[in-house]
């Protein structure tokens, strides 16, 4: 977990240093930025797959309210004994708060951000093969989550964006029991509207 913390950190970091390396004029602050894309968790040794949708609004040019919301699953297959086990982990997550972005640059996009929020776990096990053994069980838990971390949007041009990489440590606690990972995404940023400060 702590090179989790350390590869988010650098991520967040790394981009500012470049901020004196540029003097073209950065795109105009938009009012709004909607993100789309692929997103993969890494919790405890395994990993999920899904996507997420980010809508920001921005209050000035450096700071911004955003709500994230994203979804994850897992499915696994085993045989045994009691016959074939089909397991299936799916995370639903609402989460919301400040991003800070630095603009000063006209391709490259650095924020840092800070979501707090819920995250809906369901876990399913289903049983096939043994009549005895057979049937499925399914679990429901919401719990507080957490996302801390940042990325890197790239332009294509004044509307459009790349996410290069958004990585931020991520942390679900739910039945009192806490899950903690890193959460990475990549996709496509749309801007709207623009601010005049």
């Amino acid at each position: 977990m702590r090179k989790a913390v350390v590869a988010v950190g650098w991520l967040v970091l790394f981009p500012w240093t470049l901020l004196a390396q540029s003097d073209q004029l950065p795109h105009p602050t938009p009012k709004a930025e909607l993100f789309g894309g692929y997103s993969l968790v890494h919790l405890e040794g395994s990993d999920m797959n899904g996507w997420g949708i980010s809508l920001a609004g921005n209050v000035n040019k450096n700071l911004g309210i955003v709500g994230d919301f994203s979804r994850h699953s897992n499915r696994e297959s085993s045989l045994g004994v009691l016959g074939t086990a089909k397991s299936e982990l799916t995370f639903h997550s609402f989460m919301a708060g400040p991003r800070i972005t630095e603009r000063k640059l006209k391709w490259i996009t650095p924020f840092t951000h800070a979501l707090f929020g819920m995250t809906r776990v369901n876990a399913k096990l289903r049983l096939s093969g043994n009549p005895a053994t057979a049937g499925t069980t399914a679990e429901d838990q919401t719990g507080f989550s957490m996302a801390l971390g940042g990325g890197l949007d790239i332009s294509a041009d004044d509307r459009y964006f790349i996410r290069l990489l958004q990585a931020d440590y991520y942390l679900i606690r739910a039945d009192k029991i806490k899950h903690e990972g890193l959460r990475l995404s990549v996709g496509v940023l749309i801007r709207f509207g623009r601010r005049e400060n």
